[in-house]
């Protein structure tokens, strides 16, 4: 009777060990290169910006936050929020095409909402207008570069008066369609340093291997 009770108990949990299993994270890295072995591709960065990584299934595949950025000196002395620059990758199942993404981003933009989470996930639905697009070639794809301005009010207390701060940030998004798979690229930081971010996120881009 022990033994089997024994038994029992070690059937249980060798039925049960797949939700304790290890989930896999979306990336590995080192300190110059990112590859996502899910999906085949790779990317070189530097240490100056942070990654973040995700766990098994996720479409988000990747976040990096810059480590050393500039911030409006009116921001620094009187308190008030401000956009560290960032950088994001996000992987999906697609039917359509990148011209159908883009006709969908266009839509919800105008709209001010989305069914659509990848979308949702970009953080544009609201107070964001669509500025241009263009095709680019990325690792000898096919892609979409699209920009995006997304506008902010900030509030600041200067010496007890209440003053605004009416500016927005700039979103390059990159869309590449590799067999079903739409992959969505996003760099954005505010417009009064975007002129040297994209700088990085272009490097980022130009080094990226399917």
């Amino acid at each position: 009777m022990i033994k089997r009770s024994i038994l029992l108990a070690v059937a249980v949990l060798l039925l049960a060990s797949p939700a304790f299993a290890k989930k896999n994270k979306t990336i590995t890295k080192t300190d110059s290169t990112i590859t996502d072995t899910k999906y085949g591709w790779n990317m070189n960065y530097t240490e100056n910006w942070k990654v973040k990584d995700f766990k098994e299934p996720s479409m988000e595949r990747l976040y990096m936050i810059k480590k050393n950025y500039s911030v409006n000196q009116n921001l620094r002395t009187y308190g008030g929020d401000y956009t560290i620059p960032t950088f994001t990758l996000f992987i999906k199942e697609f039917d359509g095409t990148i011209d159908d993404f883009e006709a969908m981003l266009k839509k919800n933009l105008v709209e001010h909402r989305s069914d659509d989470k990848l979308i949702n996930k970009l953080g544009l639905a609201r107070d964001s207008e669509f500025i241009v697009s263009g095709e680019v070639t990325i690792d000898s794809t096919v892609a979409k570069q699209i920009y995006v301005k997304r506008n902010y009010k900030r509030v600041l207390d200067v010496r007890g008066k209440i003053q605004y701060i009416n500016d927005h940030e700039v979103h390059e998004i990159y869309l590449m369609k590799v067999n079903n798979l739409i992959y969505v690229i996003q760099g954005f930081c505010e417009r009064e340093f975007f002129e040297t971010n994209t700088l990085e996120f272009r490097a980022m881009i130009e080094s990226f291997r399917l």
